[in-house]
């Protein structure tokens, strides 16, 4: 039996100054805590108690992220809301892309203020994505090609052979069932974005190359006055870690401003 471990980068970020409101923050698809370690830390200097789990099968190895669904992730992201609602009096959301899709759910679920979405998954539209279910039926991954970007500078706690180890792990597969639950997600999210009460902001890199500028067309359309977009100019899609230390800034420059500031 294999035994998981969860790599330092991947251990879930709790901040906590004993203070009334909190940010709850979620990572997005292969991804991990470290990821989100920035926002972490500016939400924390700006007053805000921060969490950041590690959802399920993420941060340890592809084996075990073999054995979780989206279903997994869904319930997780449900729970950590609700149980930091037992503890502060305000709580807001803030993700990254597939978190995206999670944070949009709960607010279509529970009455949640305001949300910040960094390359929010919504509205991907590509070539052959009609296929997918069925592709996935036959084959659960297929190998990639990933190599290491030295130029990304990260803000957490890493090993050094983190990359090479999450890389070969998560990042050099793609995992077909996966993905084909997140497209149903996606769907089933975007068919319901009409029931969000809260005040939604969606930042997008103008270079990224994922999410597609449908996603915030859509975004706007259904939200209508409770949606507020911002995208930064050579910024990607890893806005938490983006390549220019700038764009991230930017990025949680506009979060805090639409938290309301200082906590």
């Amino acid at each position: 039996m294999s035994i998981y471990t969860v790599r330092r980068c991947a251990a879930p970020i709790r901040l906590t100054g004993g203070g009334r409101r909190a940010v709850l923050c979620l990572h997005g698809f292969t991804g991990y805590p470290g990821e989100m370690a920035y926002p972490a830390r500016r939400l924390f200097d700006a007053g805000w108690d921060v969490a950041v789990p590690r959802l399920s099968g993420h941060g340890t190895c592809g084996e075990d992220f073999t054995a979780v669904r989206t279903a997994d992730w869904r319930r997780q992201a449900a729970d950590e809301w609700m149980n930091m609602c037992s503890l502060y009096r305000d709580v807001r959301l803030l993700a990254h892309s597939m978190g995206g899709l999670l944070a949009l759910e709960l607010a279509e679920r529970f009455p949640v203020p305001s949300l910040a979405l960094l390359a929010p998954a919504v509205g991907i539209r590509r070539p052959g994505m009609a296929w997918l279910p069925l592709a996935a039926l036959f084959r659960g991954r297929i190998p990639v090609k990933w190599s290491p970007d030295p130029e990304y500078v990260f803000f957490d706690e890493r090993d050094d052979d983190d990359d090479e180890f999450l890389g070969r792990e998560y990042w050099s597969r793609r995992w077909l069932k996966h993905s084909s639950d997140l497209m149903k997600l996606q769907r089933r999210v975007e068919s319901r974005l009409h029931t969000i009460q809260g005040s939604v902001l969606a930042v997008y890199g103008a270079e990224d190359r994922i999410v597609r500028g449908i996603g915030h067309e859509l975004l706007a359309r259904e939200l209508g006055g409770n949606y507020h977009s911002l995208e930064i100019p050579e910024c990607g899609h890893y806005i938490p870690y983006d390549k220019k230390s700038g764009n991230k800034e930017a990025a949680m420059d506009a979060v805090l401003a639409h938290f309301g500031g200082s906590a």
